[in-house]
């Protein structure tokens, strides 16, 4: 288990709080605990681990412990993150957030990935167009390559796919037609995924679970809802 050692400071994008520490292993985290909500931190850290799985760039996801020595003189640390284990993604340094005119620059393939991604697990969290956006997504200014952050508002009840093919930022890379070969392609690899599935379930935190109401219906929903891939309609809606 990692430990956090010391807090340095809020980030400055995010409406959850994240804050930007070290822990024991050398290493900084962006963490986020009590004002992201505990089901947003389930939600970073199965999704972040299935998006892993699943091949997208996304930062090492960790648990990482916050001792009450680190809060016990900040009420602001106290409200926002609070004792005990929290959601921790590696810090990448030097991080520019995608805008619209960027975009093109992008790996095409990972915003075709990152499409279907967030279509799975019913993310309306990444848009982006030529007038506004909640992207999301970050690129290294000397590589282009681009780093994926932020799954807690995934299993959206609202999601719809029509706005989807409209406002998300992968949207225009995606072909107007898949054949078969690209959805055999795409469901093997959310096969691969998946199989982690009770690896990733029992690394959740025991206090996030009870903070959760009715935390073993809200899994087995968010497992019927990734099982959709095997229907025939969940591609209809792709192509």
């Amino acid at each position: 288990m990692l430990s956090i050692i010391e807090i340095h400071h809020q980030m400055k994008q995010g409406a959850t709080a994240p804050y930007l520490c070290s822990a024991d292993d050398g290493k900084k985290y962006v963490i986020k605990r009590q004002r992201a909500g505990f089901e947003g931190c389930i939600k970073e850290w199965l999704f972040g681990k299935l998006g892993h799985y699943f091949g997208l760039p996304i930062p090492c996801c960790e648990l990482v412990y916050v001792d009450r020595s680190l809060l016990e003189y900040n009420d602001t640390y106290q409200f926002e993150i609070g004792e005990g284990m929290a959601f921790g993604s590696e810090h990448i340094p030097d991080l520019q957030e995608v805008n619209y005119q960027i975009l093109q620059s992008l790996p095409p393939n990972t915003l075709k990935d990152l499409y279907v991604f967030d279509y799975w697990i019913r993310n309306a969290d990444r848009n982006l167009t030529a007038l506004s956006g909640n992207p999301n997504l970050f690129y290294k200014q000397s590589t282009l390559e681009v780093i994926v952050l932020d799954h807690n508002l995934a299993f959206d009840s609202s999601f719809m796919q029509e706005q989807h093919r409209q406002l998300h930022l992968g949207s225009t890379f995606w072909p107007p037609q898949i054949d078969y070969d690209i959805q055999q392609k795409y469901e093997q690899r959310m096969q691969n995924s998946i199989g982690f599935w009770q690896e990733i379930i029992a690394g959740i935190p025991d206090d996030w679970k009870y903070e959760v109401n009715d935390f073993d219906g809200l899994i087995n929903q968010i497992k019927l809802i990734l099982n959709e891939y095997q229907n025939e309609n969940f591609w209809e809606e792709l192509k």
